[in-house]
């Protein structure tokens, strides 16, 4: 009886010892993570970074205590959306080479070189040979299932996701996901325009070496014209949403037409003004442009002989983007703006194998 106590002691301890040890790697991760986030928020602006002075930033947020205002020495405006090639380059492992921010999942990660274990317990991987952000190729990058990359599991098509480095960001669109076996690499081979490909284990739950691995493709989109606000500065208004009048989110259904354009100017579409509040544009494939103060549309696709476009809207005083996801001409899309708390409509007009042709009006009060 006595041998079986001291088995069963031994048992709790190294039980308790484990789930210690389990404790103290998340909350390492965590601390790291968070430690690399400020640095890497100090260095985009271009601020020394300390061991001091992120404590004392910590102790504000603890306290809730406004902390030091974070200058932002230069603005950097997004680079072109499908860039040209560049000469590769070589990077010593565990570098930090950036920041991934999918807004929608909340999942933000900071991003070495490398993909050996070393790299992965503290951050995601950039798998060595695949494109680096800002050339043409495949960017690949791995992270583990049940820590960074753990907000996969929900990701949807049409997710955003951003690639931050030291001096641009880089946005992608999700296109698919798909489960491969680990020897499948084919995944990670370069097509005709830029992609970044994020690679984990699965399933998510699974006890044990995962015997597959979840993929997601992300192709390269144009920026918005006015980009989101820094997700990595501090604001006072950061924590609070910015509300929309009546409905937040567009919809496309049949409304009350909006004032066509005049026939004069029918034969000019490019940014021609009509009516007041109503502005004819013209905007080619991979390519945008700012419809009002505030408001920009980008167009990602085009297909001509259905007359869809995909696309989006960026609505910069409510921080948020209207997907135009296979839009057709002449249905329109109606909306609610922050800035006005009024009706604004968006409508297709005319889709070539280019470009795509349409207006943009403020409705009338209701």
């Amino acid at each position: 009886m006595r041998a079986l106590r001291w088995i069963k002691y031994f048992l709790l301890v190294a039980g308790l010892g484990c789930v210690g040890l389990w404790a103290g790697s998340i909350v390492t991760l965590l601390v790291w993570q968070d430690w690399e986030n400020w640095v890497f928020d100090r260095q985009v602006a271009g601020q020394p970074e300390s061991v001091s002075a992120y404590l004392r930033n910590k102790e504000a947020l603890l306290f809730r205590r406004p902390a030091p205002p974070l200058v932002v020495s230069s603005v950097t405006k997004p680079s072109p959306p499908i860039p040209s090639k560049v000469p590769n380059k070589t990077v010593a492992e565990n570098t930090v080479l950036g920041r991934i921010v999918i807004p929608r999942l909340d999942l933000r990660t900071i991003v070495r070189e490398g993909d050996g274990q070393d790299t992965l317990q503290v951050a995601a991987g950039h798998i060595p040979g695949t494109a680096f952000p800002g050339q043409a190729g495949n960017v690949g990058v791995a992270g583990h299932r049940d820590t960074l990359f753990r907000g996969l599991r929900t990701i949807r098509q049409y997710d955003v996701i951003q690639f931050q480095t030291l001096d641009k960001r880089f946005y992608y669109q999700v296109e698919s996901t798909q489960i491969v076996k680990p020897q499948d690499v084919s995944v990670l081979n370069p097509k005709q325009y830029a992609e970044l490909t994020l690679v984990t284990c699965y399933p998510f739950d699974f006890l044990g070496s995962a015997p597959d691995r979840f993929i997601v493709t992300a192709r390269q989109i144009p920026a918005p014209v006015d980009p989101e606000p820094e997700d990595d500065q501090p604001r006072e208004d950061h924590q609070q949403p910015v509300h929309a009048a009546p409905p937040s989110i567009a919809t496309s259904a049949p409304s009350e037409p909006a004032p066509a354009p005049s026939r004069a100017n029918r034969g000019n579409p490019a940014s021609t003004r009509t009516e007041p509040g109503t502005e004819i544009f013209t905007v080619e494939k991979d390519h945008s442009r700012q419809l009002a103060p505030g408001i920009s549309i980008g167009i990602t696709d085009v297909n001509a002989p259905d007359r869809r476009v995909n696309g989006w809207m960026w609505l910069l005083a409510d921080r948020r983007t209207i997907w135009l996801r296979d839009q057709a001409a002449d249905q329109p899309v109606v909306f609610y703006s922050a800035r006005d708390g009024r009706r604004h409509e968006l409508r297709i007009t005319k889709v070539t194998a280019n470009s795509a042709t349409g207006y943009y009006t403020l409705l009338p009060s209701e």
